[in-house]
């Protein structure tokens, strides 16, 4: 199997396996939504720091920064609602795997282009895999103070989306354009050994 189907399948199973997790948590009572979600926000903190230590471009350093606060502030938000709904209580261990746990145990590394633009789709589907969680608790639950956050932080991973797949077609393009200027070299050079 070549190297890009190989990456491509990798990638397809990695979704899958997220919005596998989703439909099943999704089942569960709301205890367990919330200790999901508030499991898959500390992971979602440890990725966006990850990539603010890591990446080398200014521009987009300062905003994975901005996404570490987000996230950890949406960490606090949602085990406030919990605290609020289940006084005393711990979030319950859950038996899903948060999407980040998923990208990790796929063991992507960011060395090239590519493996920044796998991360940033696996992003990409992750914000809006979160949304759609934070909508559906939107829905769910009966505070009106709980649901105004709900939406809040679904409008929140909204505008990560969004920045993260201008970040991942501008990278696309940039990369399209490197890799056609260095198959015109190489083949300038096979030319002139010719």
């Amino acid at each position: 199997m070549g190297r890009a189907l190989e990456l491509f399948m990798e990638r397809v199973s990695v979704e899958e396996e997220v919005r596998k997790t989703l439909r099943e948590v999704l089942n569960r009572p709301i205890k367990e939504i919330l200790s999901y979600v508030i499991m898959s926000e500390k992971d979602a903190t440890s990725m966006y720091n990850y990539l603010y230590q890591k990446i080398p471009m200014d521009y987009a350093k300062e905003t994975f920064k901005k996404f570490v606060e987000m996230e950890a502030s949406h960490d606090r938000k949602v085990m406030s609602i919990f605290n609020s709904l289940f006084p005393g209580e711990e979030p319950p261990k859950v038996p899903f795997k948060s999407w980040t746990e998923i990208f990790a145990e796929k063991d992507f590394r960011l060395n090239t282009v590519k493996d920044y633009l796998d991360i940033l789709k696996i992003a990409m589907d992750s914000e809006i895999l979160a949304e759609k969680v934070y909508q559906f608790l939107e829905e769910r639950l009966e505070d009106p103070a709980h649901k105004r956050i709900m939406l809040e932080l679904a409008q929140d991973e909204r505008e990560h989306y969004e920045f993260i797949k201008k970040e991942y077609e501008l990278c696309s393009k940039i990369e399209a354009e490197m890799s056609l200027k260095e198959l015109v070299k190489e083949l300038m050079r096979d030319k002139k050994s010719q």
